[in-house]
């Protein structure tokens, strides 16, 4: 049996952490397996200018997130500039193109949409012959997703689902699992308590770590103001600078603050929150919604944290803080709202597939058993 392949891109961690998921799920079938890394067969220039310049444009420049996303989501036979885009992006991960050619494995699972690209450029050329999956980490569909050749698409959602159809996709292939995320997600849906007291004083968690410094401060700011007492943890992640400037904050006793870097045990601070702020990514949203955490949604990148944060706001399982001074307003609201809360909860919980890798690996598995049969 050959190693199923997970292929990701570093543009941002969803990417990464979605095909880790599904690594854990196959791992622990002992279903061979490796994991990758598509950027890594580039050269390091080509590597910085998608993942690095990604990463500063999605937290500083949300005006050209916006353009370029609107310019690349376009159905690629009608768009000159998306062919180019492609064109350029193929020439620079050759060296992939040659280890895949080379070591065919049965399957490949893609948890971004360039390496679903990539293999359907090559299966469509006769290059490669095993099967594409593809897992759409977001609540909405952006249509670089959509390539030809994929064999099945796995979605957090009917919208995406609607999408995909409305794309050409036929319904056989496109099945709702929800966006994968690790067990230890799992095992936190599973501890979910419904009539979960509010702690004392009211617990505030908030993951800072992709969110401009000016609105992390505005949003502190904000709630020293409002009065009330709180237990505050912000979780910043390894922006150093965010660090210093919120350990210079002068904090009134009654908050209990603390500042932490990076963790890797987030969910553990989800459970003991009673509320949680941070940006709606669609990994950190999925995590969050086996959790049962009520979140307060701020600052998405266009469109496609829009879309997350508009799915999860439309089925009542979050809020879209449209500023730092809204997110605040909507602190307080909810500070001794323990019936809001507790609906916002049911809504998330709803919402959750906190089994998404198993129904992945379930269908990596039949595949890999039909091959064997061959």
């Amino acid at each position: 049996m050959r190693p199923v392949h997970l292929v990701y891109v570093s543009a941002g961690s969803g990417h990464r952490i979605a095909a880790r998921a599904i690594q854990e799920e196959l791992d622990s079938r002992r279903i061979p397996n490796v994991i990758m890394d598509l950027l890594d067969f580039s050269s390091d220039l080509f590597k910085w200018s998608y993942s690095d310049v990604y990463a500063f444009v999605s937290e500083h420049a949300h005006l050209a997130c916006k353009v370029m996303y609107e310019l690349t989501d376009q159905d690629r036979e009608e768009s000159a500039a998306l062919r180019l885009l492609e064109k350029i992006n193929m020439e620079n991960v050759k060296k992939f193109m040659r280890y895949l050619a080379e070591n065919q494995p049965d399957v490949c699972v893609g948890t971004h949409f360039f390496p679903l690209s990539v293999l359907s450029y090559m299966k469509e050329q006769g290059f490669y012959k095993g099967k594409i999956y593809g897992v759409v980490t977001d609540y909405g569909l952006h249509r670089m997703w959509v390539s030809p050749h994929v064999d099945a698409y796995f979605v957090g959602g009917a919208p995406v689902k609607k999408d995909l159809l409305e794309a050409g996709i036929s319904n056989d292939k496109v099945l709702i699992s929800g966006i994968p995320v690790l067990r230890k997600y799992a095992e936190s849906y599973s501890r979910y308590t419904e009539e979960k007291p509010l702690k004392t004083p009211f617990s505030l968690l908030f993951v800072a770590s992709s969110v401009p410094n000016s609105i992390v401060l505005d949003i502190l700011e904000g709630l020293i103001e409002t009065g009330i007492n709180l237990s505050l943890t912000i979780i910043a992640g390894r922006n150093e600078d965010l660090i210093d400037q919120l350990e210079g904050v002068d904090i009134p006793h009654r908050i209990d603050f603390k500042v932490l870097g990076f963790v890797d045990n987030l969910n553990d601070y989800m459970e003991e929150a009673d509320l949680m702020i941070t940006k709606p990514g669609g990994l950190t949203v999925s995590e969050a919604l086996c959790v049962g955490v009520p979140m307060i949604m701020i600052n998405p990148i266009p469109k496609q944290e829009i879309n997350n944060a508009r799915y999860l706001e439309t089925n009542g399982a979050g809020i879209w803080a449209r500023s730092a001074t809204d997110a605040v307003h909507h602190v307080r609201g909810l500070y001794t709202s323990f019936e809001r809360l507790k609906k916002i909860r049911g809504a998330a919980r709803k919402l959750a597939h906190p089994h998404s890798a198993q129904v992945i690996a379930d269908k990596v598995l039949l595949s890999l058993s039909k091959h064997s049969m061959l």
